[in-house]
């Protein structure tokens, strides 16, 4: 695998697993979801304002730290594909999300009565390789209030910023709640940003998934990605925000 994954040796043979315990990314059923462009979501309020020293694409573990986040470990990769299906090599993939106590790396990010886990990363990136493939080492992401569990996800090409988006988890009882998600797209569109994840092994805890990523040629309008999502303000901000 790729030294650009940035991953430890033991870290990328666990990761290899994710190709087995799936039947491998290039599958029938993946290929036919590059048809489908993958929709477009707002950016929400917590793009961190300050980013961590250690941007790698395993946000299990800060380099350095003492301990490993808290939280249910999830994998998830896939291919960043063009609209004919091709595969787009390097191109930045980011990722940002909430801990286990549901919050982010921003200044605002705190949910009341919570603290965020001083082990976790919150943000990381990957550049795609030569086959279009990314991977993430992270974490199932707490529950927000007012939100379905979900991950953050934008695409960069060179300065350019060509998706924005949101991966939810199938089977989440939230989903069929969550107005960002109702939102997003056509039917077949909403269905390709839920993604099953399953135990990387029989019996173990941590979780794997593919998710595949569809780009079109046209990049985003800055103003389209942080329109303010719909509901109320998230407890323990007394400034309104957009929801994440």
């Amino acid at each position: 695998m790729s030294t650009r994954f940035h991953i430890p040796l033991n870290r990328r043979r666990l990761l290899h697993s994710l190709l087995l315990t799936t039947g491998g990314i290039f599958t029938q059923s993946l290929y036919a979801e590059a048809l489908t462009l993958t929709p477009r979501a707002t950016e929400g309020p917590y793009y961190p304002d300050h980013l961590p020293l250690d941007q790698d694409n395993d946000l299990l573990q800060i380099t350095g730290g003492p301990a490993l986040a808290s939280g249910v470990v999830t994998n998830f990769g896939g291919r960043l594909l063009n609209a004919d299906g091709k595969p787009i090599q390097d191109a930045v993939i980011e990722l940002w999300q909430a801990d286990a106590n549901g919050c982010y790396i921003h200044s605002r990010g705190t949910q009341r009565d919570k603290e965020r886990d001083p082990q976790f990363q919150g943000y990381g990136k990957i550049t795609t390789n030569a086959q279009g493939e990314y991977r993430f080492r992270t974490i199932k992401p707490g529950l927000y209030t007012g939100r379905t569990i979900h991950w953050h996800v934008a695409v960069k090409q060179g300065d350019k910023r060509m998706l924005t988006t949101q991966l939810f988890v199938a089977g989440v009882p939230e989903n069929d709640r969550d107005g960002i998600l109702r939102n997003m797209g056509t039917d077949q569109q909403r269905l390709s940003v839920i993604r099953e994840f399953k135990p990387i092994s029989t019996g173990s805890q941590e979780l794997v998934g593919t998710w595949d990523i569809v780009i079109g040629n046209t990049p985003e309008d800055p103003e389209q990605r942080r329109r303010k999502g719909p509901g109320g303000p998230p407890p323990g901000n007394r400034t309104p925000p957009p929801r994440p």
